[in-house]
């Protein structure tokens, strides 16, 4: 689909028309649309995490979808170790 997804934007036909005329689902196609704009574009609800600035103390991570993740007495050290094993 993302070669599709190509084709269509570099050529001057309308989704709807490109679509049409290769019997693809126009729904289908924004699928596929938007899953390629999220694979190609960065989340920009995450920043970086100075783990330098602090050693220990609290922390909460607040991801996009409404979690937390709440670290208490966390050891920045140890978090830096465990990130350079992977």
């Amino acid at each position: 689909m993302y070669r599709l997804i190509e084709e269509q934007q570099a050529g001057n036909q309308t989704a709807t028309s490109f679509c049409q005329q290769r019997g693809i689902k126009l729904g289908t196609f924004n699928y596929w649309l938007r899953k390629k704009k999220q694979d190609v574009e960065p989340s920009s609800s995450f920043i970086a995490i100075d783990t330098n600035a602090a050693t220990q103390g609290e922390a909460e991570l607040i991801y996009p979808n409404g979690v937390r993740l709440r670290l208490e007495n966390f050891d920045a050290h140890k978090i830096r170790q465990l990130i350079n094993l992977v």
